[in-house]
Parts: C-alpha cells; structure tokens; sequence
C-alpha cells in the first residue's frame, strides 16, 4: 500500500521547490539546510511514532499524523508557486517581488514603536 502510494505524497514536494527557488548563488547552501530541515523532520517522526502510538493509539496517532498531512497541502496549494516550464530567472523576479509585496516582510508600527515615538 506504501509503495503504490509513495508517488501520490507530498513527499517529493521539498525536494523540487528547492531545486526551483533559491538563486544559483545561494542553492548548494540552502539546498543543504533545506536537506538537514528535512532529514530531521524524518528523524522526529520516525523517534515519536512508536511512543506515540503507545501512549493514545494508532488510529490517534494516524490521525494526528494525517491532520499535519491535510495543512502541509493546503499550505503547499496556497503558498507554494507554479514554476512549471518557467526559466529560473523568471522564477527569481517572480519569489523576489512576492517577497517585496508581502505583509511579513514589512515594518509595522506597532505599540513599541509607538510608544518609543512619545
């Protein structure tokens, strides 16, 4: 069941983002770090599964599992851009302006800031 499904996970999903969106400049390193991020979500699960399913069950324990399954997707479907047959200098204007125009990014006044102006 594992195998016929493995091609039809989100599994893949790290592994073709970072090969697509870091700047040439950047990729060996960010590849990296992107590599150990991943190798170590693996690690946690793989250390967590057997005592988690001890201590509420398997069925809880799947579902938590697929929960965080459901969220990576529609995470994946609503953040994660289509570079499909798009050169990567496209690719980097298209990240760089996402980055620039996006809330996150920018500088907020908030109270500190308001109150530091006083």
């Amino acid at each position: 069941m594992g195998c016929t499904n493995w091609p039809d996970t989100l599994h893949h999903i790290p592994w073709i983002v970072n090969s697509e969106i870091y700047p040439l400049s950047f990729r060996g390193v960010c590849g990296g770090i992107a590599a150990t991020a991943n190798w170590t979500s693996n690690l946690i699960v793989a250390q967590s599964f057997l005592s988690s399913t001890q201590a509420i069950g398997t069925s809880w324990t799947f579902l938590i599992f697929g929960v965080i399954s459901v969220v990576a997707l529609i995470f994946v479907l609503i953040y994660v851009p289509e570079t499909k047959e798009l050169p990567i200098e496209e690719v980097e204007k298209m990240l760089e302006l996402r980055t620039q125009n996006s809330k996150f990014w920018e500088k907020s006044s908030g109270p500190l800031e308001k109150s530091q102006e006083m």
